[in-house]
């Protein structure tokens, strides 16, 4: 009997197929919110064409909350070499912006009050595809409906004298986060990493509850959309589908 079951069992094993596991250089491809991050220049208004350090806005590839206590920390990650890394560095603190599926479309004002919507993409493209150092992306924003805004909530008229200065933010956000680091910026390679805490978290006033994250725009849909590749980079107009 026990050599019947033992021929049962080996029979059994060899009938089941093993499951092949095979090395791969594809990254996994990630579905997370789109995040801009704000970082303040030398002067909040000038350009780069009068010897200051522009403000800038980019798109952010890497962000993710960390932990909750004693107060709320995110990470975030940094291009090496671009305006959005040297302010960050330097004034080690920015606005985490959490971008609504209208940024990916554009619905704004262009110039004067004239209703126009611009190409799908347009202003991710200024923002992800481009560098602050080379482009005035302020400008650039509001030209496409998306005039840069002073983040202060509806209780608070102005910022009092003393206060620590904060960048300028995109209008429609479904979050706003205010980072400042803790400790160094982390050196990873193409990029380093900055540990931070929240300073304080805003919304437009439409977010009542977690739930209406679900609004937020989403590098899936930039992908469907032929606004941003399988590997993450902005696609050029002349390129994109």
């Amino acid at each position: 009997m026990k050599r019947i079951s033992l021929i049962i069992s080996l029979l059994y094993h060899c009938s089941v197929k093993s499951h092949a596991f095979f090395p791969t250089t594809t990254p996994p491809l990630l579905d997370v919110p789109v995040f801009s991050l704000s970082t303040l220049g030398d002067d909040d208004d000038k350009s780069a064409s009068t010897g200051k350090i522009r403000s800038t806005m980019n798109i952010l590839s890497y962000a993710s909350p960390i932990s909750i206590k004693p107060y709320r920390m995110w990470s975030i990650s940094l291009y090496k070499g671009t305006l959005s890394h040297e302010n960050f560095a330097r004034e080690k603190r920015g606005v985490l912006q959490m971008l609504r599926p209208e940024h990916a479309y554009c619905k704004g004002t262009k110039t004067a009050g004239e209703e126009a919507l611009a190409q799908a993409g347009e202003l991710i493209r200024v923002l992800g595809g481009s560098s602050g150092i080379d482009v005035d992306k302020r400008a650039v924003c509001a030209e496409l409906g998306y005039a840069w805004e002073k983040l202060l909530p509806e209780e608070e008229e102005e910022e009092e004298e003393g206060e620590v200065e904060w960048p300028h933010v995109l209008p429609s956000c479904v979050y706003y986060l205010k980072l400042e680091l803790v400790g160094d910026l982390i050196d990873c390679g193409s990029h380093e990493v900055a540990l931070c805490k929240v300073v304080s978290m805003i919304s437009d006033g439409e977010v009542q509850n977690a739930a209406d994250e679900l609004s937020s725009l989403s590098t899936r849909k930039l992908r469907e959309l032929s606004i941003i590749s399988e590997l993450g980079r902005v696609i050029p107009l002349e390129t994109g589908a």
